[in-house]
């Protein structure tokens, strides 16, 4: 094919990159600042619910994965070839939306996209260490890591938006507390209350603190203790929680109190289990490595040439 007619070029495909990012990240952040400006605005309180992400997101996400796609193949086969990969792989995707392996619309159809898109990632990586430089392995390897981090974040999102289960449970002290669909209880082994800060008014302080404390068991068997607390804060007439979070290899628990019931002595506990949230933070880190790892080869190369310069400009004027 001409040169001339050739659309998929690095240059384009980087370009069209950045600007799927942009829109992305433009989604979601009015997503984000849309609260604030009705509670600004109007004083009405309102809360968006993962599906509004979902749906404005997904196919802005699945482009950004293609287009990755795209910038991996590019150079190393014609665009003809590059298409019919991509378009087959588009293909694989409605498949398995059509026979649902997952369960999930979400996951089944960018689940392939990511997957292979993985896949030639990592193959460029392996391409770029058997490169005959060290900058040149340095470059090619933070480049391709970039993209990993990417596919990561993506990877983590989708999996842990679509596979999180969450549930709630109201006990007293010393009762165990079971969350539907999920493998974690709580026994809660104590609920003090107690005034802290400076006196306000009538009470010994300005916040009223009640703290929980209970073990977490898995399967079974024990895991960890742990504590949260509910504060009411008297000054300003507000309440709200500490939480507890642990983040394990394959999941995120996160645990916070609702409610306080005090006539009762009974806590409102909400749970979260969030499986492959590692695949996002990973994404961050891989993507921060190998933007750092980038600047700093560049700036390794200017330093080199610049050196190289001086050295040659002095071999001049020896001469």
């Amino acid at each position: 094919m001409n040169d001339k007619k050739t659309v998929l070029t690095s240059k384009n495909t980087m370009l069209a990159t950045v600007v799927v990012m942009l829109l992305l990240a433009t989604l979601i952040m009015m997503g984000m600042i849309t609260p604030l400006i009705a509670k600004l605005t109007t004083g009405t309180q309102i809360s968006l619910e993962p599906d509004y992400f979902n749906n404005r997101t997904a196919l802005p996400t699945v482009a950004l994965v293609l287009i990755l796609s795209i910038c991996l193949l590019s150079g190393y086969t014609s665009q003809k070839n590059t298409l019919a990969v991509v378009g087959g792989y588009v293909l694989l995707s409605v498949f398995f939306a059509i026979v649902s392996p997952f369960g999930s619309f979400p996951i089944d159809v960018s689940a392939p996209i990511i997957a292979v898109a993985l896949m030639a990632t990592i193959y460029r990586i392996i391409k770029a260490l058997g490169r005959d430089s060290f900058r040149g392995k340095v470059r090619g390897v933070s480049a391709h890591l970039i993209h990993l981090g990417i596919l990561f974040i993506l990877l983590g999102v989708i999996l842990s938006t679509n596979m999180k289960v969450e549930s709630t449970s109201v006990v007293s002290s010393g009762e165990v507390a079971h969350f539907s669909g999920q493998d974690y209880v709580l026994r809660v082994t104590g609920v003090d209350s107690s005034y802290e800060g400076e006196a306000y008014y009538q009470y010994p302080g300005s916040s009223y603190v009640t703290r929980i404390g209970f073990d977490v068991y898995r399967g079974g068997k024990y895991l960890r203790e742990g504590e949260m607390k509910y504060i009411i804060d008297l000054k300003w007439g507000q309440s709200y929680t500490t939480t507890y979070i642990h983040r394990g290899v394959t999941e995120e628990l996160f645990i916070a109190p609702r409610a306080v019931d005090f006539q009762e002595g009974l806590v409102d506990i909400y749970m979260r289990t969030v499986p492959f949230i590692n695949f996002l933070w990973g994404g961050l880190y891989l993507l921060v490595i190998g933007i750092v790892a980038l600047l700093a080869s560049d700036r390794i190369k200017a330093v080199q040439d610049h050196l190289e310069n001086v050295n040659w400009k002095n071999r001049s004027e020896e001469k």
